[in-house]
């Protein structure tokens, strides 16, 4: 499998490699400990040393690293890795691909997202929830809701764990619209109800 982008997340020591097939067919498996881990893409990601936790859950691989150590000299090389360490194995263009498999960068944006219909931008905005932020939350005990779209305006409510967390207000909030700002459209603003 190919590492298709690389997306930053609300801890500045953990980063999201996507890849364009699955790593998990289901669910999602989380790796701690190196000496005892038997799968064999985390076995070979804890090979680099500086890499402290991994997580896979559908074509998402989250690493966390030591926070000392840099990311502009890891990046590369759990790239390579995940690349190496996945050969082989099922890709998403032998599924059927998303519309939004791909997008990059902002130029990849959807320029007439204002223009669709209310139930497009609603299914739009939740799929990108679904693929980029609601797994991370969940991982952390919560949850966030689309509760409507009005305007250049996406109103969301968090739920669980992140209804209570000082950063879901500031950090968690601003990756959010970032995310949305990068993959749907840049004028898209976030706001909590």
């Amino acid at each position: 499998m190919k590492v298709t982008r690389n997306d930053p997340t609300p801890n500045p020591d953990a980063i999201k490699f996507v890849l364009d097939g699955q790593i998990v067919a289901a669910g999602s498996r989380s790796f701690r400990d190196r000496a005892l881990c038997e799968d064999p893409v985390a076995k070979r990601l804890f090979e680099i040393e500086e890499v402290v936790s991994i997580f896979f859950v559908s074509n998402v691989v989250t690493v966390t690293k030591d926070p000392f150590a840099d990311w502009g000299i890891l990046i590369p090389q759990i790239n390579q890795v995940l690349e190496a360490a996945t050969e082989g194995l099922e890709t998403q263009s032998e599924r059927p691909t998303s519309p939004l498999a791909g997008m990059t960068s902002s130029d990849d944006y959807d320029k007439n997202f204002f223009e669709h219909s209310y139930d497009d931008k609603v299914q739009k905005i939740n799929h990108i929830f679904d693929e980029a932020v609601r797994p991370g939350l969940a991982s952390d005990g919560g949850g966030l809701r689309l509760v409507e779209v009005v305007d250049k305006t996406a109103r969301i409510e968090y739920q669980g764990a992140c209804g209570s967390c000082p950063s879901s207000v500031s950090g968690t909030l601003f990756y959010i619209e970032s995310v949305l700002r990068s993959r749907v459209h840049p004028e898209l603003v976030v706001e909590l109800v």
